[in-house]
């Protein structure tokens, strides 16, 4: 049985933590946990399709320095700080509230190594300079619903200067909405010139789509398929499942080729 800790209102939506067990989950006015953490193993990600996000860690030779857009209780974060000592992590949440709750309930840490803005998604891609990012996270969501920032191309033309060249962007989509689905990957397929690639996420409605400034990396994806049982161990993810997904996601003649199919 869930136990309510806390409950508050935003600017633009109600907000709920509770506990089950060890496990404290972020809710924003629906039944859809936004977030949620094991307090014994917060570096553990519980929900299924912020692990799905993290095969964006694969396709970068060296991954170490991340934006992360939408916070949440900090899961991502947390599992971020653990596995990247040495990573350097800028976070972007517009919702004072979100962060504070994200320090206080969810454990997030202070440290040098998490730099924090209380900024809107797309006011800050507008603002700040081209920052060299090795892979972006982009997660937004109000109260059960995608952010209408999803929708805008300019969005993702932004995100896509902030990274360095062989950079990852991840998107978190909603696809239970098929028209608006439709109209946030049009929105990506415009920024990109198509240079994206999807995954649904097995039995919900996630949708995470990995979207690239340059050529889509073939190669480094073959290499993560060759590698996944040692991924699979180092990062505690089923990624050598989350390849298959993506392999049978995106047929295009070219992915067929290169994943023997």
């Amino acid at each position: 049985m869930e136990l309510v800790i806390f409950e508050g209102q935003t600017a633009e939506h109600p907000v709920r933590v509770t506990d089950e067990g060890n496990l404290r989950s972020l809710r924003f006015g629906t039944e859809e946990r936004q977030s949620c953490i094991d307090l014994l193993q917060p570096q553990d990600l519980q929900l299924a399709y912020t692990r799905w996000m993290a095969t964006a860690l694969l396709l970068h030779p060296q991954p170490g320095h991340f934006l992360v857009m939408g916070l949440g209780g900090g899961a991502l974060v947390h599992f971020l700080l653990h596995h990247f000592p040495e990573g350097r992590i800028t976070v972007v949440e517009k919702e004072r509230m979100v962060i504070e709750l994200a320090h206080g309930y969810f454990r997030l840490p202070i440290t040098q190594r998490l730099v924090m803005h209380h900024r809107d998604a797309l006011h800050f891609a507008r603002t700040e300079p081209a920052g060299g990012y090795h892979v972006a996270f982009l997660d937004i969501f109000g109260a059960g619903a995608m952010a209408p920032a999803l929708f805008d191309a300019s969005l993702y033309n932004l995100l896509l200067r902030q990274l360095e060249p062989q950079g990852i962007l991840a998107v978190n989509l909603w696809s239970g909405d098929r028209l608006l689905y439709q109209e946030a990957l049009e929105a990506i397929h415009q920024a990109s010139e198509g240079r994206m690639l999807c995954m649904q996420v097995k039995k919900r409605s996630n949708a995470i789509l990995l979207v690239f400034p340059r050529e889509i990396p073939h190669k480094r994806i073959k290499q993560a398929q060759k590698q996944g049982a040692f991924f699979q161990q180092r990062y505690g993810l089923e990624f050598p499942f989350f390849l298959k997904r993506l392999r049978r996601t995106n047929r295009s003649p070219i992915l067929r080729t290169l994943f023997g199919g």
